[in-house]
């Protein structure tokens, strides 16, 4: 009887791969679910949505560099000052030669880092910049430990706690480096207090790292609540642009709909009208030719009868297309209603307009018309004239028109009229 073989030694994910698995989950959630985009991680105060956290850096950067640039400034001057305080403690010896270099050189890099943040801002919302020169200027204060005497030490120690808040709210860095910078500074301390006070015992240093978990906890739940505060407000300044942005298109969509047809994207007559108004007295004022031209599909009744009014609708539209294609850029097509249509032509005289006229009746006329296998064509009368003296508005070159279009289809259609 075969027996199944024992289980091999199953593999176990490490904490490291388990957190990186439980982010990439997170991340998944907020992505697929809308309503979970922005959402704010609890510990790094950061969008879970990369594609919305480095919107955000790219909103704040300006200001988080201008912010930066003068905290690097005036740490340099302080970190400068300090020097006074060296020559009271050390005065002139070795030490104090050493230490001045250190503030010196720590001063130019201070300044180096304000100059290219200023520069290149997307450094300052990265982290990449302040995160190494914190620890930087931290290493250099632990030396400090190491030249001074006991009674100074413990005031060292004191001024770390403040150091450690100021890391979390003061210093424009991203919480997760901040973790970082103020673990190596808690750290750090209670070795150099270990390393340099004889009298120090575990207990002390137990109730040292007490003291300055403190300010560490706190700093970090007051940056927490200040990242989640600033990005919720850019969620709804997003959303605010987002509305902002529907609402115009909405009213562009309107105003569009207010002076199209709905069908054939022509001008309404409340557009072309006004248009016409206007190129009427502009056309009397300088002088020039105005022309109209009208036009009305041939027997359209038959082809909504006999091919259904999608049909008739579907070639409404094809023959507004085929219009568009002819009218140059000036010209104001319009849809009078049902299947006739206008034109105005601004500068041209009537001549010019016949041309067109003739150019538009031969395109329609030699189209072919397909609905469900079946195929018709259509063909159309148009009627030209310009604008006269006697013309007092639109409506008189309409009524002109209109007649002529009778006479153009009572001679057999197909044809264009010129008066």
């Amino acid at each position: 009887m075969n027996r199944p073989s024992p289980p091999g030694p199953q593999k176990t994910r490490s904490p490291t791969a388990r957190k990186r698995s439980q982010a990439d989950a997170d991340r998944h959630d907020a992505t697929a679910d809308p309503r979970l985009r922005y959402r704010i991680s609890r510990r790094r105060a950061e969008f879970l949505d990369r594609d919305i956290e480095q919107r955000y850096r790219r909103h704040v950067e300006r200001s988080v560099a201008r912010y930066a640039g003068r905290v690097f400034k005036v740490w340099a001057v302080m970190w400068l000052l300090f020097a006074l305080t060296d020559y009271y403690q050390f005065g002139l010896s070795a030490t104090l030669y050493a230490i001045w270099a250190a503030r010196l050189l720590l001063f130019f890099i201070l300044l180096g880092c304000a100059a290219l943040v200023a520069r290149r801002p997307a450094l300052a919302t990265s982290g990449v910049v302040m995160t190494p020169v914190t620890l930087l200027t931290m290493t250099a204060y632990f030396g400090l430990y190491f030249v001074s005497p006991d009674e100074h030490i413990r005031w060292l120690a004191a001024i770390s706690m403040v150091v450690i808040v100021e890391l979390f709210v003061l210093l424009p860095n991203r919480v997760v480096c901040s973790i970082g910078v103020v673990s190596y500074t808690v750290l750090g301390t209670m070795v150099c207090v270990a390393l340099n006070i004889s009298e120090t015992t575990p207990m002390r240093l137990v109730i040292l790292a007490e003291l300055l978990t403190v300010p560490a906890a706190t700093g970090w739940m007051a940056a927490v609540r200040f990242e989640t505060t600033r990005r919720r407000e850019f969620v709804a300044l997003e959303h605010a642009r987002k509305e902002i942005e529907h609402r115009k298109a909405l009213e562009s969509r309107l105003r569009v709909q207010a002076r199209t047809d709905p069908l054939t994207g022509a001008s309404n007559r409340r557009a072309y009208a006004g248009a016409a108004e206007r190129e009427i007295r502009t056309a009397r004022l300088a002088g020039q030719a105005l022309s109209f031209v009208m036009l009305d599909l041939d027997h359209f009744k038959q082809v909504n009868d006999t091919y259904g009014h999608a049909a008739g609708d579907a070639a409404l539209v094809i023959t507004a297309d085929r219009c568009r294609q002819v009218l140059r850029e000036g010209d104001v097509f319009g849809r009078l209603g049902g299947e006739e249509f206008l034109f105005i032509l601004p500068n041209t005289d009537i001549d010019e307009a016949e041309r067109i006229a003739q150019t538009l009746r031969r395109g329609i006329a030699e189209r072919d018309f397909v609905n469900d296998g079946q195929h018709f064509s259509i063909t159309a009368t148009l009627a030209v004239t310009a604008l006269r003296e006697g013309d007092e508005d639109l409506d008189a070159v309409l009524r002109r028109a209109d007649a002529m279009l009778y006479e153009g289809k009572d001679a057999g259609r197909d044809r264009v009229q010129v008066a």
